[in-house]
């Protein structure tokens, strides 16, 4: 049977179509034949997509034409969405900056199932294919045809050319859903296809690209962390030379070298660099491998870069010629040359609406990257509603999440439509770019700037204005900072002001751009390029971002978040202002000239450009503490144990790359509510091959910091302090080569509610040592089965009364068989728990915190059947008193990693017996600690020894806190206190890699 074409006005059936409907009469829609008279009549959701000007009808689709759909659905309380994200900016709000965890979006803030089953239902009904509920718990993805789509929506659909020759379908009339439906339903994307994303940089300056040979580009020795790279001299020289035909170029002059930029914006050589943060590009193109590698070579970096491609991700190649794989280029080389110690993800979509949306999707819904940099746009008149709203709808899903998303404005100046060049749609029209004009993104302007900071003025081309769709409460983030030449083209109500951007602004101008590697000739010699656009300065925004994540300052409470309500709240000092200059380019066709520069805020340059380390300082003073709460202690309890199915189904060990997600509230003794944290032994059994315990809150992003390493067939435990997610459940990642078992034992909870106790830092002082007779009358092991009572009240620097429990360092070696420790309370039944485990001849140490008993002692068992010695050192105790000090989680996050000089000046092992100093003073919480949690590692040894970790500015004591045998990597929990805001490391002998995570502090 014939159908009908995609448009109803231009009707066009067969002699047998016509036949057919002549036998079966008149037919009904079936959104209509449904409806019954106690229905709702049928409603359309949003607005059909505006025809740009200038665009010329052509074919109608065929009907046959495959169509890839999203359908977005309201999120169950959408108001309490927009008070959420308020209230998690607010610093006078109870919840401010208790952003939502990974996967916590769908169940807090998604449609209620039942709403999912009845938009599913009718999309169905109308015989569509209907895919399953996205992470975000908002998104439905349809795959349908032009026919089926105008069947299911009551729409038509027209083929139209734009000025600049690209061509799509748009449907007619927004799309309808039953009465009972429509209310449900925030958006269709991909509906209209005419039109795309375009890339926010401008071409190369000049004549054309530098070309080097293959072998010209000579990078230093690798950065040291924390150090901001310097171009090589090959490239330096490249541009510099004539010989090409094109005019010398200099930097600071014509183009800005990360080195230099870095040193105008004040955010160079970053002092203070902790944990690398993670970065998402959002990208709509593929790149060339080889442009990041020549980049990193000459600049002697070496950022991880990997792509994560979204539904198959781009099919055409990168290539000179065409443009493609500059935009990713430019932003992944921006990022890379200011913020050396970040890891960069790409994500990878194709340049459609409805590819474009589930990109955003991909990096919101995974959560992996704190800092997102997008460079990709289109003016709000250009872009269909519905994929704004469904967009917009993701960036307030990613404020909510704490994620920092930061967008080019636009190259376009105030006429954000126009493209020189092209006969744009509305080009001369005044307009913002989408989604730089998003109240949840920050969006980034354009200078020009030679040879300093203080010559800087506005890049015509710089994107702002004020926004036609989004609006801000009339209190909001850019109360009090109207910019010049701003009207309320948005139609706002009285409590209500419109978006305006840009928010800051950075380099723009290609006559003062960034370099870039990007290209290839037949002979594999790389081309080297000039590049400007917001697309340089928005990186440059998002590398400044990163910096503050991993700053120290912000390492104790967290990452900056969702910035803009904190950005404008910066002192003026935190900007570099832009007073000259404006927007307004004329080529357009617009003469308004509204958007000038001037002193403080404008629609030109925004708040100004990046007075960098005054940025880091601000957003990381304006990160809160996590709550006091105080400690609990537990006798230890078995909470897991994966060969018995204890704690989690089944029995098969944990596989590799595999997390346990272990409820640690209302189990084991610790209470249901209230929890921050909880203090477990876990210990890694019968592992297949090599590897290390990752231990972190359920619902946050995995971090980098590691709590235990093993080797294939090892039993080695561990102390574990981790803080606990939001549902009450920690996650234990096997990050090893094989897989293994996992066990775990609560021995101890962090909570905020009353009844618990304050820490006092003691020592470290050694309490016990069975072959000196310290804590014991003999010098003789300790037997087979046999059990140690140590005094531990009055000893070592615990009261003899008042203490309820004590926090030991404890070391088995020596031993004659295999066995492990049971450390528990004097008086107590003995659990099954165990602290240590040991093979014959090792020497295991392990941190331990238990209460203790009644008669002030506590009771080391030896489970084994040889025997063993044993040691313990003080660390400090707790007090039901408000003597102490009260805890705070942290983190997980890495300060100290010797083998890349992460907390340290040199990429180098500590030589024994002598002194690594580890600055806590970052000038915000840890400054002031009286004692921090880290977990440490050391890896690489030399020869035998041990590491002991102590206080700076105190005397080295006779203690230990791990020990180790030649080319063996051990960790322990180190509660250690804090004198004068540094840590001291020193091994014994040899030389040794020391790595330190933070898990906590207390004040």
């Amino acid at each position: 049977m014939g159908r009908r074409n995609a448009r109803r006005p231009a009707l066009r059936w067969s002699a047998v179509a016509v036949a057919a409907v002549a036998v079966v009469g008149t037919v009904t829609p079936m959104s209509y034949a449904a409806q019954t008279a106690s229905e709702p009549a049928p409603k359309r959701v949003g607005a059909a997509p505006k025809v740009p000007a200038g665009a010329v009808r052509t074919a109608d689709p065929a009907g046959s034409e495959a169509l890839s759909l999203s359908v977005v659905l309201e999120p169950r309380d959408a108001a309490a969405l927009s008070r959420f994200v308020a209230e998690v900016s607010d610093p006078k709000s109870p919840n401010y900056r208790k952003y939502l965890g990974t996967g916590e979006f769908a169940s807090a803030f998604g449609a209620l199932p039942q709403t999912v089953e009845q938009v599913k239902g009718e999309l169905e009904k109308k015989g569509l294919t209907v895919g399953e509920l996205e992470p975000d718990g908002l998104t439905l993805p349809v795959t349908t045809t032009v026919a089926g789509a105008g069947d299911a929506f009551a729409t038509d659909f027209d083929g139209y050319k734009l000025k600049d020759g690209d061509t799509g379908l748009v449907n007619t009339r927004a799309p309808q859903f039953s009465g009972t439906t429509a209310g449900a339903v925030r958006a269709v994307v991909g509906l209209s296809t005419l039109g795309s994303y375009r890339p926010k940089h401008t071409g190369t300056r000049a004549s054309g690209a530098r070309k080097a040979a293959a072998t010209s580009v000579d990078g230093p020795s690798a950065r040291l962390t924390g150090t901001t790279p310097t171009m090589c001299a090959g490239i330096r020289d490249l541009y510099a030379d004539t010989s090409g035909g094109w005019p010398a170029a200099y930097d600071k002059t014509d183009y800005w070298s990360a080195r230099s930029l870095a040193a105008a914006y004040n955010m160079a050589d970053q002092a203070n660099v902790q944990s690398g943060t993670t970065i998402a590009i959002y990208s709509l193109e593929n790149y060339d491998l080889r442009d990041m590698n020549s980049y990193q070579s000459c600049h002697g970096t070496k950022v991880p870069v990997s792509s994560v491609r979204v539904n198959g991700g781009p099919s055409e190649p990168s290539d000179i010629d065409t443009g493609v794989g500059l935009e990713t280029a430019l932003d992944v080389q921006t990022i890379i040359g200011l913020a050396p110690q970040s890891k960069i993800l790409v994500y990878q979509g194709v340049n459609s609406w409805t590819e474009g949306t589930a990109t955003y999707r991909k990096i919101v819904t995974e959560n992996r990257a704190k800092v997102v940099s997008v460079s990709w746009g289109l003016c709000e008149l250009n872009t269909p509603a519905d994929v704004m709203d469904a967009q917009n709808l993701l960036f307030q899903q990613a404020a909510a999440q704490g994620q920092t998303v930061v967008v080019a404005s636009g190259d376009s100046g105030s006429t954000g439509c126009y493209y020189p060049g092209e006969n744009t749609p509305n080009a001369s029209t005044l307009a913002t770019d989408f989604p730089s004009a998003s109240p949840y993104v920050v969006s980034v302007g354009g200078t020009t700037m030679r040879t300093a900071v203080t010559n800087q003025t506005t890049w015509v081309g710089s994107g702002g204005g004020v926004s036609s769709r989004y609006t801000l409460p009339a209190n909001g983030y850019q109360n009090g900072r109207t910019g010049a030449g701003y009207t309320d083209v948005c139609v706002p109500d009285s409590s209500q002001v419109c978006r305006q951007v840009p928010d800051v602004s950075g380099v723009a101008d290609p006559a003062t751009g960034y370099p870039v590697a990007f290209g290839h000739d037949t002979s594999g010699s790389q081309y080297w390029n000039i590049i400007g656009g917001t697309s340089g300065a928005a990186p440059a925004w998002a590398a400044l971002f990163a910096q503050a994540d991993q700053d120290l300052s912000c390492q104790a409470n967290g990452t900056v978040g969702y910035a803009n309500p904190a950005l404008y709240k910066l002192p003026a000092t935190a900007f570099r202002d832009v007073t000259t200059g404006h927007n307004n380019l004329t080529d357009s066709g617009n003469f308004s000239g509204l958007y000038k520069a001037g002193a403080g805020y404008d629609l030109a340059t925004g708040l100004g450009t990046p007075n960098g380390k005054e940025i880091v300082k601000g957003l990381c003073a304006a990160v809160p503490r996590s709550p006091a709460s105080t400690f609990n202690a537990l006798t230890p309890a078995r909470v897991l144990d994966t060969r018995y199915g204890i704690g989690r189904a089944g029995t098969s060990p944990v596989a590799v790359n595999g997390t346990v997600k272990l409820k640690v509230a209302g189990v084991g003794g610790v209470p249901a509510t209230g929890v921050t944290a909880v203090v477990i032994n876990v210990t890694a059994a019968s592992p297949s091959g090599p590897g290390f315990l990752i231990a972190y809150p359920s619902g946050t992003t995995r971090p980098t910091s590691s709590n235990m390493n093993w080797l294939k067939g090892q039993i080695v435990p561990n102390l574990v302090t981790v803080p606990v997610g939001k549902d009450g459940s920690v996650d234990l990642y096997n990050a090893g080569g094989g897989t293994t078992h996992f066990i775990a034992d609560v021995s101890g909870y962090y909570s905020t509610e009353a009844g618990g106790s304050t820490y006092l830092p003691k020592g470290p002082a050694r309490v016990l040592d069975t072959r000196g007779a310290i804590g014991v009358t003999t010098r003789t092991p300790v037997a087979g089965k046999g059990t140690v009572s140590l005094k531990v009240a009055g000893v070592g620097g615990v009261p003899a009364t008042g203490a309820t429990a004590v926090v030991l360092n404890v070391t088995a070696t020596a031993a004659t068989s295999t066995g492990h420790l049971i450390a528990y309370p004097n008086g107590a039944t003995r659990p099954t728990a165990s602290n240590i485990n040991w093979l014959t001849g090792q020497t295991r140490p392990n941190q331990v915190v238990l209460p203790i008993g009644a008669d002030g002692k506590v009771n080391l068992y030896n489970a084994g059947t040889g025997t063993v010695h044993f040691i313990a050192d003080v660390f400090g105790y707790y007090t039901p008193t408000t003597d102490g000090s009260s805890f705070h989680t942290a983190g997980p996050s890495r300060l100290l990693d010797t083998r890349y000089a992460l907390g340290t000046a040199a990429a180098k092992p500590v030589l024994g017996g002598t002194n690594l100093v580890l600055s806590l003073l970052d000038g915000h919480t840890l400054a002031n600690a009286k004692a921090v949690v880290l977990n440490v590692t050391a890896t690489a040894p030399t020869a035998n020894g041990f590491l002991t970790v102590w206080p700076d500015g105190t005397t080295l004591p006779n203690a230990s806190n791990l020990n180790w045998t030649k080319g063996q990597t051990v960790a322990n929990l180190v509660t250690v206190p804090v004198v004068n805001g540094k840590i001291d490391f020193r091994p014994n002998g040899g030389s040794v890699h020391v790595i330190a995570d933070l898990f906590g502090y207390y004040l």
